[in-house]
C-alpha cells in the first residue's frame, strides 16, 4: 500500500524523506481557510486536501495544513509581500502558536483519521531585519510568512513543542495516524546506530 502526499510543500516532502517513508506527491486543488477556531480550521483544511486527491487507486492519502496564531489572529500563507510584512510586524518579538492539522485516508476502505499538534514559537530579530527577510522571498508559501529553517536575520525559535510541527508536518502524529491504518514502513535510523 503506497502513500500519497496531498501537498506541494517542499518542507513536508523533506520530512517524509528524512523519515525514510516512500511516497508520491499529488498537489491538492483546495482553497485553504483561516476562518474559525484554529484547531478545527487546520484539521478541516488537511481533510479537504486529502479528500481532493482520493481519486487515485488504493493507497493512503496524507494531507496537512499549518496556521500561525499571534495576538488572536489566525494566519495562513501571505497573499503578497504587503500581507507578509503585516504578519511579520505582528509576530516579531511576540509569542505565537503554530498548529498543524493532519488527515490520513485509506482510499480502499474509506477509513479516515485526523489530529493536530501545537507548538509555541518566538520570532527574534531587529525590526530593521524585516525588510531583508521580505526581500529574500523566504516568506512565500509559508504560514505566518516565515519558516523555522529560514536563513536570515529573523529567526524563529521553538519554545514549546516539536520543531517538525513548525516546519509543517508533525512526524510523531503522522506516524501514529498511519499506524492506525496499518501503514508500515522501515524507518531510517541515524548513522552510527
Amino acid at each position: 500500500m503506497g502513500l500519497v502526499l496531498a501537498s506541494g510543500s517542499p518542507r513536508r516532502k523533506d520530512l517524509l524523506k528524512e523519515a525514510g517513508i516512500n511516497f508520491v506527491v499529488r498537489a491538492p486543488a483546495v482553497e485553504e481557510s483561516v476562518h474559525g477556531e484554529p484547531k478545527k480550521v487546520v484539521v478541516s483544511n488537511a481533510r479537504a486536501k486529502a479528500r481532493s486527491v482520493t481519486d487515485c487507486e488504493g493507497g493512503i492519502i496524507l494531507g496537512a495544513d499549518t496556521v500561525v496564531v499571534c495576538n488572536g489572529e489566525v494566519m495562513g500563507k501571505p497573499g503578497n509581500e504587503k500581507d507578509a510584512c503585516r504578519m511579520l510586524e505582528l509576530e516579531l518579538g511576540n509569542p505565537q502558536t503554530v498548529i498543524t492539522g493532519v488527515c490520513v485516508i485509506d482510499v480502499s476502505t474509506g477509513r479516515e483519521f485526523t489530529g493536530y499538534e501545537i507548538s509555541k514559537v518566538v520570532m527574534d530579530g531587529a525590526p530593521s531585519a524585516l525588510r531583508e527577510h521580505l526581500k529574500s522571498g523566504q516568506w512565500e508559501g509559508k504560514a505566518g510568512a516565515y519558516g523555522l529553517q529560514d536563513n536570515g536575520p529573523l529567526k524563529a525559535r521553538v519554545i514549546e513543542g516539536n520543531e517538525d510541527n513548525v516546519v509543517g508536518l508533525p512526524m510523531t502524529l503522522v506516524r501514529r495516524l498511519l499506524s492506525l491504518l496499518g501503514f508500515e514502513y522501515a524507518e531510517k535510523t541515524p548513522a552510527g546506530e
